[in-house]
């Protein structure tokens, strides 16, 4: 018979006192590296693997040109009418200040933002068919979309 090393009153508090079990160390240590990745993979841009045309979408979705104006002025009517909920909203997160509370108030606040995010987003669809070009940037819709700058 081989003659195990140690005692067996140590080996009995090292199986019970094991910390590293405890803690769960492999679970944490692996979602630590699940949501670093995650952040990186968040703020570094990534680069398309494949890059599809306006042209190549409408044929993809089986669009016609009717098709896309109803869209585009569908979108358009969307944009306008999440602004004008957006005001709304920001005259009751004004009443709420005055005359509710801060957590009100916040929560409006909220809210506000929320329909002007969609209002963007509506607004930039619209102006990605108007141009018939997918991937415009930002700067690109605030400046000919907004603004109306020629190229």
């Amino acid at each position: 018979m081989k003659k195990k090393s140690g005692s067996r009153i140590v080996r009995v508090i090292t199986r019970i006192i094991n910390v590293r079990k405890w803690v769960d160390w492999d679970r944490m240590k692996s979602f630590t590296l699940y949501l670093v990745n995650g952040v990186k993979r968040l703020f570094v841009p990534q680069e398309p693997t494949h890059v599809e045309s306006f042209d190549e979408a409408v044929k993809k979705l089986k669009l016609n040109e009717a098709d896309l104006i109803i869209k585009q002025k569908a979108l358009f009517r969307l944009s306008v009418i999440m602004v004008i909920a957006a005001l709304m909203l920001l005259i009751y997160t004004g009443y709420q200040l005055f005359y509710g509370s801060w957590k009100a108030t916040i929560i409006s606040l909220v809210v506000v933002m929320i329909a002007l995010v969609l209002a963007f987003r509506y607004h930039f669809w619209y102006y990605q068919i108007k141009q018939r070009k997918l991937g415009c940037t930002v700067k690109e819709w605030y400046r000919q979309g907004l603004l109306g700058e020629k190229e």
